[in-house]
């Protein structure tokens, strides 16, 4: 085990409440029952949750009421003698004691009532999470910290702290932007104070840089890390991943250790495909497992988490291995801040995110390897054969000239919805007819079927704009009737040596909240006729990521079949085995391994090779070497 590297973890918390007798049962025995089954990199537990309760006994912030021994130094103890790194999870922003003990310190909502959040520009830093996050390192020798709580904590704060440095006649979209920045300053405020007191202490702000925050990383945190989703989680992934994945600093994401609708616990083979969704991107990987409310390690069965140490283990070669892909998405830090008018939570996304989401969802559905970059990533579109920009409300001129700069060098650029389409139609002058709205919109799939492409969360159908393209190819139709079509369905232009294709209507949006097979498929061919994709396989509902190692090219088969037919089957027990799957990479090759131990067979061909797989589990690992 390396010390200090976050592989593989297992994460702890209970939110103290005053009710409960902390301590009473924190016995060394539960929590080394985990350590020896586990064998993790790091261990999370506890120190204070977002009721702003500590759940040990502190010398400078708010303890539970019922504190009966310290429950903190048995779990400190414990991971110390197994020489296991011990971080504590602390929340931040959101401290609801604190904001009532001090009430002149809190967030305001537009209403002047408190939120039980902090307000940044208050003393809370220097009179309790400074100090706290001192004792842990001074009176426990604690390893780190994972903040809770804080960036999806703020709101747009109203308070007469906020007014005094923002001022009081600020936009939504100013306000949003000033508390962003307020955010990043508060964060880095907090690390510098605790890496000058003791420089070992690794610390993080959970989801800073990372799904919620497409901005260029300046603040100095040690890690990147956030939770998934607990719901759907294996789909979640995809996106959290590949928003973290090409931030420039280590990272790891958490999987809910149980559903939380009725809290019922995952089975293994649920958090391994969860795993290899981070796993086979170069992140580490951790489980949630809930503390019991006096702070003691559950008493349960760990066998669940020695499987899924195993399943772990067996993949730390993809460690902090770089994703490649052949598609970049744009995910626009302008069109996610300046594209809201409603104020609120600077970092919670509403529907701001959901087709970039969609856009994500179908390019990987149609099997293509697909990385996220942002703005500030723009130096780097020229490693991806394709750009994809989702519908963004707008995403300002400037990256629209480096996008179309991207084009005239050689990229294929796909725009997807009828406002990016126009805008960028209008920059080099291609006309394009009127956007009309459709009640029904229809496409034409190759087996005869017709798909709807309006979905909307709780409804069939709403209506969509379309823009006229005025030529191009396949037809949007009105009814899924032959007789009822009325424009293109997208359309291919030449622009300097590349190309650009335009999805006519908001594709990323519909398809985020209703999938079909058509639709992917309409997509597919959009991405067929610009390029061909590096893999080709046989065999749907299996995911493609790539990685460089030494001595050539890793590919990863994640198998994302559930077990499961709707979302009305939280957990599931089985991930359904695909069976002679046979997988054709592109390029120059002199030999092909698979490091887990899988039966297959495979032939070198002049332009790449060809593997045959008689069994895909869950995660299978092909290593091509040049």
């Amino acid at each position: 085990m390396e010390k200090g590297k976050r592989f593989w973890g297992l994460h702890f918390d209970f939110h103290a409440k005053n009710t409960d007798e902390i301590g009473i049962r924190t016995e060394a025995e539960d929590i080394e029952r985990y350590l020896l089954a586990a064998k993790p990199d790091f261990i999370q537990c506890d120190s204070k949750g977002h009721e702003g309760n500590s759940s040990y006994p502190t010398k400078v912030g708010k303890q539970a009421a019922l504190i009966k021994s310290d429950n903190l130094r048995v779990w400190r103890d414990v991971t110390k003698k197994h020489d296991v790194p011990l971080y504590v999870h602390y929340s931040g922003v959101w401290d609801a004691e604190y904001v009532d003990a001090h009430p002149d310190e809190g967030q305001r909502n537009k209403d002047g009532e408190l939120t039980g959040r902090i307000s940044l520009f208050g003393s809370y830093l220097d009179d309790c999470m400074i100090p706290q996050l001192k004792e842990f390192a001074d009176d426990y020798g604690i390893d780190g910290a994972w903040i809770d709580g804080d960036c999806w904590a703020v709101q747009c704060d109203y308070s007469d702290r906020a007014k005094a440095v923002l001022g009081e006649n600020l936009t939504p979209i100013e306000h949003n932007i000033a508390m962003r920045d307020a955010f990043f300053k508060y964060v880095q405020t907090y690390v510098d104070a605790i890496h000058k007191h003791a420089p070992h202490f690794k610390i993080t702000s959970n989801w800073i840089y990372t799904p919620t925050s497409p901005d260029k990383p300046t603040v100095d945190v040690d890690f990147l890390s956030g939770d998934l989703s607990p719901q759907d989680s294996v789909h979640d992934v995809r996106f959290a991943s590949r928003c973290t994945a090409l931030r420039g600093k280590p990272w790891d994401l958490m999987a809910w250790g149980f559903e939380w609708t009725h809290f019922t616990d995952k089975p293994a083979v649920q958090l391994m495909q969860e795993a290899a969704g981070v796993l086979s991107l170069g992140g580490g990987f951790q489980v949630y497992i809930t503390q019991n409310k006096d702070g003691s390690a559950r008493r349960a069965n760990v066998d669940r988490v020695a499987k899924i140490a195993e399943f772990v283990r067996a993949r730390e070669m993809l460690f902090e291995k770089e994703p490649i892909a052949q598609v970049g998405a744009l995910y626009s830090e302008y069109g996610y801040y300046h594209c809201r008018e409603k104020g609120g939570c600077p970092f919670a996304s509403g529907d701001t995110r959901i087709p970039l989401v969609g856009a994500l969802n179908a390019t990987l559905d149609a099997q293509y390897t697909l990385n996220v970059l942002c703005d500030y990533q723009a130096d780097r579109f020229d490693e991806y054969n394709i750009m994809l920009v989702p519908e963004w409300d707008d995403i300002g001129d400037d990256m629209r000239r480096k996008l179309l700069a991207y084009a005239e060098r050689g990229g294929k650029l796909v725009l997807l919805g009828a406002k990016a389409c126009r805008s960028f139609g209008d920059m080099i002058g291609t006309k394009f007819g009127e956007t009309v709205t459709i009640d029904e919109a229809y496409l034409l799939g190759d087996d005869g079927c017709f798909a709807a492409v309006n979905n909307a969360l709780g409804k069939t159908k709403v209506s969509v704009d379309v823009l006229d393209l005025t030529s191009g190819e396949g037809t949007i139709y009105t009814n899924a009737d032959l007789r009822d079509g009325i424009l293109p369905s997208y359309r291919i232009d030449d622009y300097g040596k590349g190309k650009i294709a335009y999805v006519p209507y908001n594709f990323g949006y519909h398809y985020s909240l209703g999938r079909s097979y058509n639709v992917r498929n309409y997509l597919k061919k959009i991405l067929m006729q610009l390029e061909a994709p590096v893999i080709e396989i046989d065999r749907t509902n299996i995911d493609l990521t790539m990685q460089e190692c030494d001595d050539g090219l890793i590919v990863n088969l994640l198998n994302m079949q559930q077990g499961r037919h709707s979302l009305t089957y939280l957990v599931y027990d089985e991930v359904p085995e695909v069976y002679n799957v046979t997988v054709k990479v592109k390029g120059k090759f002199t030999g092909v391994t698979m490091p887990l131990g899988e039966k297959f067979t495979y032939e070198l061909t002049d332009d790449g090779a060809v593997i045959k797989l008689e069994r895909l589990d869950i995660h299978s690992i092909i290593v091509l070497k040049k």
